[in-house]
């Protein structure tokens, strides 16, 4: 015969299952907080160390050649297929007179090319579209923007990116180029520190190997066109395009 026991009327039976309440309610908010915890976690690697911006943070820079004065780098971007390109050198003048020649004399200098127009000229902000072309290659289309932003201490950064439009007046086959960096300019005893950074994607299906050299080669010349221009010399030999 089974016989059913009664805690109200056994006081040591009472505090035995008001023990084994306890005991589970205290198991019950250890599961849910290791849930919660598990959650926030979650989130976070959701938010942060799992989002796509922390994956795509880029590789550290490579000394591709450093010579006469000029130091080249690159590194890889995710998502990007062509390298990030950092240049670094000096020049003799102020940065004023670099960020004076690059939103002037730089934007107006001819190249056989290159057809340009521009779309809005100011001290500040300048807008133009390109459309480039050469022997060997479509013809490439692009706008760009350049804006000066003065910096503490009296450095000068010349930020730079590609629009969304191009040259009214190019080919409907035109390839779209895609372009984004900056120019900074450093004040020092003698000068200038220029830094010149560059991520351009020539479109098209073109490998990227096959024209990585020729874009490193490109912005070594252009650092070399802003050095010599800023300080009023003749352009080196080579570089009149």
């Amino acid at each position: 015969m089974l016989v059913a026991s009664n805690s109200r009327n056994d006081p040591v039976a009472e505090r035995r299952d008001m023990a084994s309440i306890h005991d589970s309610g205290e198991r019950s908010i250890l599961v849910a907080r290791r849930r919660s915890v598990g959650y926030l976690a979650v989130l976070l690697c959701a938010a942060a160390v799992c989002s796509p911006a922390a994956a795509a943070q880029p590789s550290p820079w490579r000394t591709l050649s450093n010579e006469n004065g000029i130091h080249l780098e690159a590194r890889r971007v995710a998502g990007e297929r062509f390298d990030e390109l950092r240049v670094a050198t000096s020049v003799k003048v102020s940065p004023d007179a670099v960020a004076d020649f690059l939103l002037g004399k730089y934007l107006d200098a001819k190249n056989k090319n290159i057809r340009r127009s521009f779309i809005e000229r100011g001290p500040d902000v300048v807008v133009w579209s390109d459309v480039l072309s050469t022997p060997v290659a479509a013809d490439r289309c692009y706008s760009m923007r350049f804006e000066r932003q003065d910096l503490a201490g009296g450095a000068v950064l010349v930020k730079f990116a590609s629009l969304d439009k191009a040259e009214a007046n190019s080919k409907p086959d035109c390839i779209a180029l895609r372009s984004r960096g900056e120019w900074l300019m450093t004040p020092t005893a003698a000068g200038t520190r220029l830094v010149y950074a560059s991520l351009t994607d020539i479109g098209g299906n073109t490998p990227a190997f096959v024209v990585k050299g020729t874009l490193s080669s490109a912005a070594v010349s252009s650092v070399r066109k802003v050095v010599a221009g800023s300080a009023g010399l003749a352009l080196p030999r080579g570089l009149e395009d």
